[in-house]
């Protein structure tokens, strides 16, 4: 620990208003006569990347893995030889340099990478401090929902509803749900908690309280039913589950998505209206909204007016995650709302459908920067490519029956003094006459 808690806590503080600058130059001073703690190299790492804009978070994982790499070794020689090796690391916790990764890994959309550290991190979730285990597994919950691990999904959601029994209970006390305000990871100060199961050795980073908790694991619980396209039998459960957060934006998003499922098309499209306001949770709302919109319209087999809503989106996408015009990089957190990619599958699958395969395939290109691993995204680039052709195919032979054919293999093109006699060049024409035939 440092040798003034009373600098690391104002650290702490001055970090929490924002007010970076203060907070580093505080850490420096601490830095200077514990230049080897781990906890404060950390800390460190965290500030000036705050300080830089997020927009260097490759090299904030670098520092995160080099001081994770380092604990364990440390720590692997502690309990070899019961002594060595404790006095370099201290207390340092390596759960928390995993956890920083995971979120690092997860905003630059390397969902693989992330997982498998959370994976890890979930396999002996016991030692791991109890906030930090509640965090990492809503974020191991949602990397699994996006990759559609659904079983692994219902075995973290189990998890948290048995280790967090106190919380999801509607009659859970204050004493249980209370917590005190943000605090630095440092653990400078113990919190004495019931919260919920077991001791803390950090504050909670956000006040916290039952009812968020329960609103929380709802969410889960209705996203994990639409995605396994759950039967009739449970459709009353899964609409109680959404009711009970009716009022949250996500609640919403998803209630339409429930009756968008059971072809209530016009109750999801009106359901998607009274949410048409801006979340604080994700900034890229109104990409959102307009993709819902097109997701519906696309089942209602509209497809050209689903493209319309898709094009909305990717416009209101590309005000939120253009690139800066001097050539400087995004912030993380905007780039992790940057849906270009799902978006321009989105439309490229509503421009093949209505026959326009040329467009398609750029659009299908567009978002293999980021689907490049999703074999769906290929196939579907792959039949805009034979849309595309059959689309020229036609064009060709709708030209070659305006025409006259000549005894020689030739068309012509025009009458009188603008006719043109066009030989067969390639394969392709040739191919083509022989199919003619």
């Amino acid at each position: 620990m440092p040798d003034d808690p009373s600098e690391a806590a104002a650290a702490a503080a001055a970090y929490t208003e924002g007010d970076h600058a203060t907070a580093h130059s505080l850490l420096q001073g601490i830095l200077s006569s514990r230049d080897q703690d781990p906890k404060v190299l950390h800390n460190v790492a965290i500030t000036d990347y705050a300080m830089g804009g997020c927009k260097e978070p490759r090299k904030l994982l670098a520092v995160l893995e080099r001081l994770r790499a380092r604990v364990e070794e440390a720590r692997e020689k502690a309990d070899a030889s019961d002594s060595i090796g404790s006095d370099l690391v201290g207390d340092a916790d390596p759960s928390l340099l995993a956890y920083n990764s995971a979120v690092v890994l997860y905003q630059l959309k390397q969902y693989g990478k992330a997982r498998a550290v959370l994976d890890d991190m979930f396999a002996q979730i016991e030692p791991v401090d109890e906030f930090l285990a509640f965090r990492s597994c809503f974020l191991l919950l949602d990397l699994q929902l996006l990759q559609r691990q659904l079983e692994k999904a219902a075995e973290v959601l189990a998890y948290l509803e048995r280790s967090y029994a106190m919380l999801t209970k509607s009659d859970g006390g204050r004493e249980n749900g209370s917590a005190e305000s943000r605090d630095s990871a440092d653990g400078a100060s113990s919190l004495p908690s019931d919260w919920p199961n077991k001791r803390s050795a950090r504050r909670p980073p956000t006040d916290i309280s039952p009812e968020e908790v329960r609103s929380a694991l709802n969410l889960y619980k209705a996203k994990l039913a639409l995605l396994a396209r759950s039967s009739k039998s449970s459709k009353r459960e899964i609409k109680t589950t959404l009711n009970a957060c009716a009022q949250d934006t996500t609640g919403l998003f998803l209630k339409a998505n429930n009756e968008s499922l059971r072809q209530n098309y016009r109750k999801a499209m009106k359901l998607l209206s009274n949410c048409n306001q801006r979340s604080e949770r994700d900034p890229n709302f109104a990409a959102l909204y307009y993709n819902n919109m097109g997701c519906i319209h696309h089942s209602m087999r509209r497809h050209t007016a689903a493209a319309f809503y898709f094009g909305r989106a990717l416009r209101e996408n590309a005000s939120l995650c253009a690139p800066a015009a001097n050539g400087e990089a995004v912030p993380l957190t905007h780039f992790s709302c940057d849906r270009r990619s799902e978006l321009e599958y989105n439309r490229g699958l509503q421009l093949l459908l209505a026959g326009k395969g040329e467009a398609a395939f750029a659009c299908f290109h567009a978002a293999l920067k980021l689907l490049h691993r999703q074999p769906r995204a290929w196939l579907r680039a792959g039949e805009a490519c034979i849309a595309a052709h059959l689309e020229r195919e036609q064009a060709v032979r709708a030209g070659r029956a305006g025409s006259r054919p000549s005894a020689v293999g030739c068309e012509m093109l025009g009458v009188g003094g603008r006719r043109r006699l066009l030989l067969p060049v390639g394969e392709r024409l040739a191919a083509a006459e022989i199919a003619d035939e």
